[in-house]
């Protein structure tokens, strides 16, 4: 297998731990089992946290052979970048479920791949989906059991 190095500095190396951390957050939170090829690539970047000056930001667990961010640095990452997408990901399908129930009302249940006039349509519901739900909120949204 060819191996592959790359030099960067202190700070393009902290990028990409929290960038590693972060996409094996996402791939890992939902499973009942890790990705261990995910885990492998997470626990190799995270190995080099002495040559970078990240002691106080990673610890390494011997009995398990595993590299893991401090628990503050962890937190604050999740802070940072999951809080905010998981909201805007709330919002975003939210909006495009809604839209998609308005076209099911319209034209009955949707083809795999929707016609031009399907598109236009729920392009017009997202936008005033959308609009309704920044102006109010949750306030107007009615469901029928």
């Amino acid at each position: 297998m060819k191996k592959i190095n790359l030099e960067m500095s202190q700070d393009q190396y902290e990028k990409l731990v929290e960038t590693v951390f972060l996409g094996t957050w996402m791939v890992n939170s939902t499973q009942l089992e890790l990705d261990e090829s995910f885990e492998d690539v997470r626990n190799l970047v995270l190995s080099k946290y002495n040559e970078a000056g990240l002691e106080g930001k990673i610890t390494y667990q011997e009995p398990f052979d595993v590299h893991d961010l401090a628990v503050e640095y962890e937190n604050e990452l999740l802070d940072n970048y999951v809080e905010e997408y998981d909201e805007f990901s709330f919002w975003d399908k939210l909006v495009e479920k809604l839209a998609e129930k308005e076209l099911i009302k319209e034209f009955g249940p949707l083809p795999d791949s929707l016609t031009e006039k399907m598109i236009a349509k729920s392009v017009q519901y997202e936008e005033k989906i959308g609009k309704e739900l920044e102006e109010r909120g949750l306030t107007n949204l009615n469901l029928n059991a």
